[in-house]
């Protein structure tokens, strides 16, 4: 088996190349579409590996991720038969109570149809050791969400790799939209030490590559600039209806209403209460006030937007989806058919 490492989270090479590895990536979690998980890779000093941990809550959503930036040049994988992340479930003994998937992108875009594989993270996390868990090309598949894209191509990597990305989810992959039995929400800790490419070849003739060298990457500016003109327009849009930090209000605010049994006034209440023991009486309540009118003001937006833009956009989407069937025409499916 060759291995040929791209990220390397040791530290071996330099400490540099460590700090470069990891700033490589971001996170893309459940916020995107309402949801409060909250993960990032993080250094974790002087040892020789990466923590990707956080929480993952099921409250609108139920999944953390993390990709790289776009790569300022493809990554060339034609002489390569996978993807390996070598890599331990630190935070528990429990990884079968997950999904896990590893993605890659083909060509430019950011959009949502990307290619997944799922691994079996328990077999690799037996004796609590660092474990090589190798992820073939082959058992890729077109996704667009947690869903297949019916009839789509297999994975092509002769044109090399844009983007790569890990997922922690409560969602398998498939034709519908399917949840694990008895998923384990909470704190997660994947600890890595390294994410490269594999060759199958005899065992006589394996090696491993040189050090890695992270490739370079757009700044999180420059991939804004470089997204397509109407997702950049609708992306001021989406932060109405997804801002993370209302979303984690919203939550708070069930959770003290279903489970404290506190009216939303008195959920109010214990809200400055807990913020007057840092800032004051007189700034906690000038805070909370200053809240709930954004969040009022937020919520007259989303049903102006509503009425105005996506109902007549769905409706719009509708016929012509509509209009395909009776032609008999191939219909892509939507998220929650």
């Amino acid at each position: 088996m060759d291995y040929s490492p791209v990220f390397d989270f040791t530290g071996n090479a330099s400490l540099d190349e460590k700090s470069k590895s990891i700033a490589s990536f971001e996170r893309i979690d459940d916020a995107i579409m309402g949801g409060i998980s909250l993960s990032a890779l993080k250094d974790v000093e002087g040892q020789p590996y990466a923590s990707w941990s956080g929480v993952c809550r099921t409250d609108g959503g139920g999944f953390c991720g993390m990709r790289t930036l776009p790569f300022k040049e493809t990554l060339d994988v034609s002489n390569q038969d996978g993807v390996y992340v070598n890599c331990k479930l630190a935070s528990d003994d429990e990884p079968e109570r997950r999904v896990w998937k590893l993605t890659v992108r083909t060509d430019t875009s950011r959009g949502e149809q990307v290619y997944q594989a799922m691994f079996d993270l328990a077999k690799a996390s037996k004796d609590g050791s660092m474990t090589m868990v190798k992820v073939p090309f082959s058992s890729f598949q077109l996704v667009r969400g947690p869903r297949l894209v019916p009839d789509g191509p297999p994975l092509d990597t002769k044109g090399g790799l844009f983007q790569l990305g890990m997922t922690m989810s409560k969602f398998k992959i498939g034709e519908m939209t399917t949840e694990l039995d008895n998923f384990r929400p909470g704190f997660f800790d994947l600890q890595m030490s390294e994410i490269g490419f594999y060759k199958d070849v005899p065992v006589e003739e394996s090696s491993k590559a040189a050090a890695a060298l992270a490739p370079d990457t757009f700044s999180k500016e420059e991939a804004a600039k470089k997204r397509p003109l109407p997702l950049r327009l609708l992306l001021p849009v989406a932060k109405i209806f997804f801002s993370e930090k209302a979303n984690r209000r919203k939550s708070a605010m069930k959770i003290l209403r279903e489970k404290r049994n506190m009216t939303r006034m008195q959920a109010i209440f214990f809200g400055i209460k807990a913020r007057r023991n840092r800032v004051g009486l007189i700034r906690s309540t000038a805070k909370t006030a200053g809240i709930l009118g954004i969040d009022s003001a937020r919520t007259v937006v989303k049903n102006f937007l509503k009425v105005v833009l996506i109902f007549p956009l769905k409706i719009v989407n509708k016929i012509i989806r509509s209009i395909k069937k009776a032609l008999g025409m191939k219909v892509k499916l939507s998220m929650k058919e």
